[in-house]
């Protein structure tokens, strides 16, 4: 009885590793490595996927910056008339480059005409008011006139000389010639002519409209002194050094990058905001791109440096962490990859840093194009 108990219990022991044995072979079965990924030969040709190893990048270590593209103050300048009067003609139109002293447009008005009117009445004044003078000057050094008449005639000469003085600056203003003027030719319109070189961004008149020396009739923006002026941190601005590189964009361009150089950097700090203004000077072929009041992102490079990369395609994300694609195995039906957990460092562009461990080197095979497809 006993030798039949004991073998009794062998087979139920025997019975319940088969069971458990089966067990676990079924649920291998079912659940295979979870980080393999089968994919076969015709997948990878019809997406185009490809493999390669890391990449050597150049890294720039940057300071981050806003801010605009402009021109300094002595190359804008607006446009005003000098008196009242109608626009006459417009000689521009937006957009043009124009030079220094180029005609911009004419106007016309009573004002224009009464400023040579006067300044012809003053001259001829001024002819007996000298006259006089030296004559009064003549009679005092004689002692037959008195100091008082004399000084009145000198009063009234150096008066008139003030008043024609005036006006022939004012006639200077409207590019008025006084002495056309001396030989009859008074002109009922005046021109206004170009300050600066540069190119002309806006026109506030039109043919017949009444203009004011209060209003801004044309503005002009010399585009080729183009520069970048940048707010930077206060906690970076001792890091920026003029002769530095600096890598732009424009936010509704963010595929287009251009360079620039930085040239000043700003003394005082904005107390509200905590920057200074950073001024660079664009290179290339930045400022064909660029225009005056244009928001600009910038990277200002402190340094560079050679790493290991991928690119970002090449990166599966979940959450905090990234893995890539390890090729186990490539055969005539398919490739297995392994999903790895990798260390990553900084990001530049399109790149991605890499820290290589024991089983990701600088050699392994990684799937590089045609990871979101997986």
């Amino acid at each position: 009885m006993k030798n039949y108990q004991t073998a009794f219990l062998v087979a139920i022991c025997f019975l319940t590793l088969v069971s458990c044995g089966n067990e676990k072979q079924t649920e291998e079965e079912n659940n295979p490595d979870s980080s393999l990924v089968h994919i076969t030969r015709a997948q990878f040709q019809q997406i185009n996927m490809q493999t390669g190893t890391l990449q050597e990048v150049e890294f720039n270590e940057e300071v981050k910056a806003r801010g605009i593209a402009d021109v300094p103050p002595q190359s804008k300048a607006t446009v005003s008339p000098v008196v009242s009067g109608s626009v006459k003609s417009i000689f521009v139109r937006t957009g043009d480059r124009v030079q220094k002293g180029q005609p911009l447009l004419s106007f016309e008005g009573p004002e224009i005409i009464n400023l040579q009117q006067s300044y012809l009445e003053i001259a001829e004044q001024l002819t007996s008011l000298e006259s006089e003078y030296n004559r009064q000057k003549t009679l005092f050094a004689e002692n037959v006139s008195s100091e008082k008449v004399f000084l009145e005639a000198e009063s009234n000469y150096k008066k008139a000389i003030a008043v024609r003085e005036g006006l022939k600056q004012q006639l200077l203003l409207l590019n008025l010639a006084p002495e056309k003027m001396k030989r009859g030719q008074i002109s009922s319109s005046a021109v206004i002519y170009a300050p600066i070189a540069g190119d002309i961004v806006s026109i506030n008149a039109d043919i017949s409209r009444f203009i004011n020396p209060a209003d801004v009739v044309l503005e002009i923006v010399d585009t080729q002194q183009l520069q970048l002026y940048l707010s930077v941190f206060e906690r970076d601005i001792m890091r920026i050094k003029p002769g530095q590189k600096v890598i732009c964009s424009q936010p509704d361009l963010p595929g287009k990058q251009f360079t620039a150089t930085v040239t000043n950097v700003g003394k005082a700090i904005d107390r509200t905001e905590r920057t200074a203004t950073v001024q660079a000077i664009p290179t290339g072929d930045a400022r064909s791109v660029l225009l005056a009041g244009m928001f600009i992102n910038a990277g200002i490079i402190l340094d560079t440096k050679k790493v290991l990369a991928l690119p970002v395609d090449a990166l599966i994300t979940d959450g905090e962490e990234n893995f890539v694609l390890l090729l186990q195995s490539a055969g005539d039906s398919e490739y297995v990859f392994r999903k790895l957990k990798v260390q990553t460092g900084s990001r530049s562009g399109d790149y991605m840093e890499i820290i290589p461990d024991d089983i990701i080197t600088a050699f392994s095979v990684l799937l590089l194009k045609g990871v979101y497809n997986v």
